[in-house]
């Protein structure tokens, strides 16, 4: 049991690790900001898929917290902490949904929690920090607020194919290492 604990800790630390790392390389390669801070946010995913919500939680908040003591560039962790609190809602809500409801129904419910979830996190993006998304020049245009809340759709499209391959991926390379 203790073995069990021991590694799993290991692993969670590790992955936070690498979490910290992608984040301020988001920074430092300024171009692929989004990039890196999405594979960093995956990492969440795959700490509640092996280990469960609470677990999932905790790696979160230890995440925001080595980002926010190590990068650079504070503003970027709004930015994570949207996209991992994503991640962690939907597999949180896919867990929760096993008992309720099944087949077809459980999909489209799923993807329904999902679209609003990112709709939300987008949207307080978009509003509250344009400044991670486009540069200062566009942000006074007045076709910007619609044309990135409508562009949104297409983000959470990719996106959300991109974590679901990342996890698939992910799960079926290094599952061994978490049983």
């Amino acid at each position: 049991m203790y073995v069990k604990r021991a590694k799993r800790i290991a692993l969670l630390g590790m992955m936070a690790a690498l979490s910290t790392v992608l984040t301020v390389l988001g920074t430092v390669i300024s171009v692929n900001t989004v990039f890196f801070t999405a594979a960093a946010a995956f990492l969440v995913g795959i700490a509640v898929i092996y280990y469960g919500f609470g677990a999932g939680t905790v790696f979160l908040g230890v995440c925001a917290a080595l980002d926010f003591f190590v990068n650079p560039n504070k503003l970027h962790l709004f930015l994570y902490l949207a996209l991992a609190i994503y991640i962690l809602v939907c597999e949180g809500s896919y867990q929760c949904m096993g008992k309720m409801a099944s087949g077809r129904k459980k999909e489209w419910l799923h993807r329904l929690v999902r679209f609003f979830v990112f709709a939300v996190l987008y949207g307080l993006l978009v509003v509250f920090l344009p400044q991670l998304l486009v540069s200062s020049r566009i942000l006074t245009k007045v076709w910007f607020l619609p044309v990135m809340l409508g562009a949104g759709a297409v983000v959470w499209f990719l996106y959300d194919i991109a974590y679901v391959e990342a996890k698939k991926w992910f799960c079926t390379r290094f599952h061994s290492l978490f049983r």
